[in-house]
C-alpha cells in the first residue's frame, strides 16, 4: 500500500509556527494526521534539510505502524455535510 503526503512547504512555514500538520494519504484515499515540530535555525529561518529529514523519517513511521496495524487511517468525506 502506497501512502503519500502533504505538508507545508518550508517557505510556507510563518516566523511564529512552532508546528505544521502533515496528513498522510493511502490508496483508499483515506487520511491520517500527525503534527510534527518546525526545526529552526539559529537565525530563526526554517532548517529546510532536516525539515525534509522529519518528513521522511515520520513517513518511514506511518508506514512501519500500518504494517503494525497500530494506525488509522479515516474518509475524510465523513461528517462532511451532517448536522
Amino acid at each position: 500500500m502506497a501512502i503519500a503526503y502533504t505538508s507545508t512547504s518550508a517557505s510556507g512555514i510563518g516566523t511564529t509556527d512552532t508546528t505544521v500538520t502533515v496528513t498522510y494519504t493511502n490508496d483508499a484515499g483515506f487520511t491520517h494526521e500527525r503534527t510534527i515540530n518546525v526545526p529552526r535555525l539559529e537565525n530563526g529561518s526554517v532548517d529546510e534539510e532536516y525539515y525534509q529529514e522529519i518528513l521522511e523519517g515520520q513517513l518511514r513511521g506511518v508506514e512501519n505502524k500500518v504494517k503494525l496495524g497500530v494506525i488509522a487511517f479515516t474518509d475524510p468525506n465523513v461528517g462532511i455535510g451532517t448536522t
